[in-house]
């Protein structure tokens, strides 16, 4: 498998189905582009961390990964940034992961993952969580590295940021 899209919005999908998703994940070595949309969901921390354990694909170019309207919160974020540095041929990336339980634990370790010097395009929104300025602090820095990106798009609205993120 080299491309993959999966939409599940409004369904009752939880923990189990995300878990086994990214167990198949893990199993596509040669995935090269993935859009995964997972909103108004049952899926929890523990499945969000399981699903983002999968995207490990050291093939993957392009990334669509939306996980909004759920109850992710800070494990799934961490898990997200591991992976995401596993994946040296990621070039375009699309993370919405808003209305969550994201807070500036969990939103730090992700943006450490976000350090990619081969990336192109990014858009991530984080907005509606509780990420504040460590996040924002460490968003800087990471994409500070990001030197091949040509287009940034990042929402960041009805979060915990000040003046000192």
């Amino acid at each position: 498998l080299k491309d993959l899209t999966l939409y599940l919005h409004g369904t009752v999908v939880g923990d189990k189905t995300a878990s086994a998703l990214g167990s198949s994940l893990l199993a596509c070595s040669k995935l090269e582009k993935a859009a995964l949309s997972l909103i108004d969901t049952k899926i929890t921390d523990l499945g969000g961390q399981a699903l983002a354990q999968g995207l490990t694909c050291p093939d993957l170019r392009d990334l669509d990964l939306r996980l909004f309207d759920t109850t992710i919160g800070d494990n799934t974020a961490i898990a997200l940034g591991s992976s995401l540095r596993a994946c040296d041929k990621l070039e375009n990336v699309m993370l919405a992961l808003y209305n969550t339980k994201l807070t500036d634990r969990g939103g730090k370790a992700f943006a450490q993952g976000l350090n990619r010097p081969g990336w192109r395009d990014l858009y991530l929104s984080l907005h509606n969580t509780s990420v504040g300025d460590d996040t924002a602090i460490a968003l800087g820095s990471s994409l500070s590295a990001c030197c091949e990106l040509t287009k940034v798009v990042i929402s960041l609205y009805g979060t915990k940021i000040t003046d000192l993120g």
